[in-house]
């Protein structure tokens, strides 16, 4: 069974809300419904949604009721307090620990291979056929579907990247996490560490588009055992996350697992700022209206 993935816990800081939700285009549906219209498309015959336990009702009554039939489709529940064995985090923490805590509270649901992307993220139909194409194919690696970073910028300020290095044979060598990307008098700069540098249209970025095996969850296990189970987890900073990308590189670094590099001609977009909600709307309207 081919499984896809959806990311949908999060909280919507900058947004000011759950953008998972927000609805677009002539049939008022979420992106992430969109998306799996061209997962559908494409091949894919579950989904499985990481959710906060208080969407779960909005999804039975609004969501569910409007998916393909043909689809399977499950939920798991994202919650602090499910962690590693001897791990722990302060129970007045109100935030998702970040996706790859989202997907390790799948691990239960999952096995071979299966497709995981954001829940707020458009991203196009020849996404989904390349992970189609792709998928049985990925065995003991990984597969990551990138984007031409000029496709995944906002118009309304600073967004968050992972800048892509590759090898000459199109494997993940490095993500490293560019803030603050803008685009100024026809320059692109993003901020590293302590560093501002200048970025080109053409840079690769990981949109958290992944095609993983089930031997990420003992990964991400090894991950968020370092970030929590440690002397100061009562100091650990209420904001912080642990990402797909750290447990990715992590594996990259320590037992060199390969992750191919596939670039999509899809057009990306999403939402970071409320402002970005007349521009999807556009877009989706474009793309969707035909479809009706």
């Amino acid at each position: 069974m081919k499984t896809l993935v959806i990311l949908a816990a999060g909280l919507g800081s900058r947004f000011g809300g759950d953008k998972q939700l927000t609805e677009f285009g002539p049939q008022s549906k979420t992106l992430m419904e969109y998306n799996i219209i061209h997962a559908v498309e494409a091949g894919f015959e579950r989904c499985l949604f990481v959710i906060r336990p208080a969407l779960q009702s909005f999804f039975d009554k609004q969501i569910v009721p409007r998916l393909p039939k043909s689809l399977t489709v499950d939920f798991v529940h994202q919650t602090t307090h499910d962690l590693p064995l001897n791990c722990s985090i302060a129970e007045t923490r109100q935030k998702p620990l970040g996706t790859a805590h989202a997907l390790w509270c799948c691990r239960k649901k999952l096995t071979g291979n299966f497709a995981v992307i954001n829940a707020d993220d458009y991203y196009g139909a020849d996404c989904f056929n390349q992970l189609i194409l792709h998928y049985q194919h990925t065995t003991n690696n990984y597969l990551m579907v990138a984007y031409q970073l000029e496709q995944t910028l906002s118009q309304f300020g600073g967004v968050n990247r992972g800048i892509c290095k590759l090898s000459d044979h199109n494997t993940l060598l490095s993500i490293e996490e560019g803030k603050n990307i803008i685009e100024h008098n026809h320059k692109i700069t993003a901020i590293f560490s302590d560093h501002t540098r200048e970025l080109t249209d053409n840079n690769l970025v990981s949109m958290n588009c992944w095609l993983f095996t089930s031997d990420i969850f003992s990964a991400i296990e090894q991950v968020l055992c370092s970030l929590l189970s440690n002397d100061a987890v009562d100091k650990l900073n209420q904001s912080a996350e642990c990402y797909l990308p750290d447990v990715v590189m992590s594996q990259i670094n320590t037992v060199q697992k390969q992750v191919k590099v596939v670039t999509t001609s899809a057009k990306w977009f999403g939402l970071t700022f409320r402002e970005d909600t007349d521009l999807v709307e556009e877009k989706i309207t474009a793309l969707f209206s035909k479809k009706m």
